[in-house]
């Protein structure tokens, strides 16, 4: 087996997130074994991954809606300390698979309910958006 050491320098990626992703799908040699759902997100040119921000949030909204606490939640979990709940909630981290599996049967919902996908796309349309507006002082 051959190993090819790829560099800067010998690298065509862009530096663009998006363009990158493109990239290296577009050089895939195995892309007719796809499913249709694989070639569907690849042509979609849209790269998404977790708001952290947004799904701390939605964690503590499921906290504070099934009336559990940072310590119920530290005591379910069997964590040592509640400072990586509070990480969560602030966005600074995110669970690990464990615990969102262990939340997930606590609280009756679904993993993937808990996260928040970020759009860079819908990202970019809302920054646009916000340079728009005209700010109107508030009375």
């Amino acid at each position: 087996m051959e190993v090819k050491i790829i560099t800067k320098e010998s690298s065509n990626e862009k530096p663009d997130t998006v363009d990158k992703n493109m990239y290296c799908f577009s050089n895939c040699k195995q892309t007719s074994e796809w499913t249709d759902s694989v070639k569907q997100f690849v042509e979609s040119n849209i790269y998404t991954s977790l708001d952290m921000i947004q799904t701390g949030k939605k964690i503590h909204y499921i906290f504070i809606k099934n009336g559990c606490t940072v310590k119920d939640i530290q005591c379910f979990l069997n964590l040592a300390c509640p400072q990586s709940i509070y990480r969560w909630i602030k966005g600074q981290t995110l669970p690990s698979i464990d615990n969102l599996y262990k939340m997930s049967e606590i609280f009756q919902i679904h993993m993937e309910d808990m996260l928040v996908a970020k759009n860079i796309d819908r990202d970019i349309n809302l920054l646009q958006i916000t340079e728009n507006r005209t700010n109107y002082p508030l009375y």
